[in-house]
């Protein structure tokens, strides 16, 4: 205060800078010296600039300097393709999944399309009060919550199905259908919505981001699932005094001995783990194709028009000196992914004398920028590290809940099965030679929900048949089982894949390698939790048909 004092006082009529962030804010007038700490700024303020700053006061400098961890840019011709592209993948997959379900389950396929067209209005409006911003990350958890909310429809139709093949009547078959999927939807949503809450807390930026859509959207679909398209089903059954339900089924008592081939699948699948773990570990050495998000440096996306010659231009990039790159092109669309890792000194520098380099040695290409992506060594490491985090908690937040529902063995072995899924995914991304980045981390995760729930529902119907069949042995027991869900399953799998694969084939270069991840995925899922999983669950019970427990009989 006596600083501040000497100094006004010193410097009358003249002025006096408030500057944050080397920018001035503001330049009043000194018109008399300043005494005890305390002044006051006088002006023609609107209430607005006098609030700003004010607040730019009361903040003052920071005790340590900001720097630059990531910084994305996305010009508007890449921006405006990948929302054109991402609407046209999303409409066409909507659409394969309404005309799919209106005419397999006809009248009941209407109800579960429009419970569908209610979720995703009660999701999207939730996000808009939240302020939430939609990215890629965001989109794969609608897309899972799109898929399970189709799987709760499908399990209530078919647990309807088995009501009408018993000889009762409409109401009492979908009041029973809905009571008996009741638990088994409750328990699928649950384990993923667990997943999600561990992943925020783990994750990061884009993680978090999946985690809270993820969230959002299975509480909402419990309520659409659950309660919405029982009230239509009532409006109608009130409505028509000639209501029926009637489905098609292009699958009739299937009498598969998936149990058979256990070993066979087992050795499939120990090698693809094998190749994942080495996947695994390579990628944490740096030595796989990680994307800048775990390496650190800058991907620059460039427009040309004509196809561009990848071995001139990276012989001519060598030639300029410039060693650490990697170049990809993407056919039939002209352009061309330049990723580049240099020091955070040299960055900037670099980029620009590229973009140069390349305009003036490559005229007739004509480069545009479309946008860049740069990512501090810094933030890198960190998301490696909390993306290991997010996986790996998501998958004991399963263990443990599943050990409360069924017991221990049950959770252990959809862990194991889930896991499986994680490394033969990441497995075959690395026999591709993919690159590994959060978008594929994302699709991971968006895997293990997915694979997640559908190895619940077949270990919940596995606990049903213990109850009701116990002088089965275990093999016979877990085909019988799979051959009761295998419609619902392969159904399930066929609407999923309609979203990822439109995605792949219409959604444009930047989602591309993610809507591979996802179709990828869905199918390991699929496979997992036919193949694997129950194997999985009579090795831990040692071949028999496990005991419940008087808390497992009360679900």
């Amino acid at each position: 205060a006596k600083i501040f004092e000497q100094i006004t006082g010193e410097n009358v009529g003249r002025r006096l800078a408030i500057v944050l962030d080397e920018v001035a804010r503001s330049a009043p007038v000194i018109r008399e010296k300043i005494s005890g700490g305390e002044a006051q700024i006088t002006g023609s303020f609107t209430m607005e600039e006098a609030s700003d700053l004010a607040l730019v006061l009361r903040a003052g400098a920071l005790p340590a300097p900001v720097k630059i961890l990531q910084n994305i840019t996305i010009g508007p011709t890449l921006g405006k393709d990948s929302i054109q592209k991402g609407i046209i993948a999303g409409l066409i997959g909507a659409s394969a999944v309404i005309i799919f379900t209106s005419i397999y389950y006809r009248i009941s396929g209407v109800i579960a399309v429009c419970a569908l067209v209610l979720n995703i209005y009660f999701l999207l409006a939730l996000l808009s009060a939240f302020q939430a911003t939609l990215t890629l990350p965001g989109i794969a958890g609608i897309i899972l919550s799109v898929g399970m909310g189709v799987d709760s429809n499908v399990l209530i139709f078919e647990r309807i199905r088995d009501e009408l093949k018993l000889g009762r009547s409409t109401y009492s078959s979908i009041f029973q259908g809905y009571s008996r999927a009741f638990w088994t939807i409750f328990d699928a949503h649950i384990t993923v919505l667990i997943t999600s809450l561990i992943l925020f807390l783990f994750g990061t930026g884009p993680i978090r981001g999946f985690a809270v859509t993820l969230s959002i959207s299975i509480i909402v679909n419990l309520f659409t699932a659950i309660f919405a398209t029982k009230i239509f089903y009532e409006y109608l059954y009130e409505k028509g005094k000639e209501f029926k339900v009637k489905f098609f089924e292009i699958i009739r008592n299937p009498k598969i001995d998936f149990m058979k081939y256990k070993k066979i699948f087992a050795i499939f699948s120990i090698l693809f783990s094998l190749i994942g773990i080495l996947a695994f570990i390579q990628a944490f050495r740096g030595k796989a194709n990680l994307g800048i998000d775990f390496t650190g440096g800058t991907l620059i996306y460039l427009k040309s028009e004509i196809p561009p010659s990848l071995d001139k231009i990276r012989k001519t990039l060598s030639q300029e000196g410039f060693g650490d790159f990697t170049l990809q092109d993407v056919k039939g669309e002209n352009m061309l992914l330049l990723k580049l890792k240099s020091s955070k000194e040299t960055l900037t520098e670099d980029v620009n004398k590229i973009l140069t380099t390349l305009k003036s040695k490559f005229p007739e290409y004509n480069f545009t920028l479309l946008g860049k992506e740069e990512i501090g060594a810094t933030i890198s490491k960190e998301l490696k590290k909390k993306a290991t985090l997010a996986i790996f908690g998501a998958l004991l937040g399963i263990v443990l809940y599943l050990t409360f529902r069924f017991n221990f063995n049950f959770g252990l072995a959809a862990g194991i099965a889930t896991f499986h899924d994680v490394l033969f995914t990441l497995a075959i991304f690395y026999l591709l030679g993919k690159e590994i980045n959060l978008l594929f981390i994302t699709a991971l995760l968006t895997l293990a929900g997915y694979s997640l729930t559908d190895t619940v529902v077949i270990f919940d119907r596995i606990r049903e048949n213990i109850l009701n069949r116990k002088s089965k042995n275990f093999d016979e027991l877990v085909n019988i089982s799979i051959n009761e869900m295998l419609a619902r399953t392969l159904i399930t799998t066929i609407t999923t894949l309609f979203g990822s694969v439109s995605l792949l084939i219409f959604g444009g270069i930047v989602i591309r390698d993610f809507a591979l991840a996802l179709t990828i995925g869905f199918i390991v899922g699929t496979y997992s939790s036919i193949f694997i999983a129950s194997p999985i669950l009579k090795v831990l019970h040692k071949g028999k048909v496990p005991e419940l427990s008087p808390k497992e009989h009360l679900f």
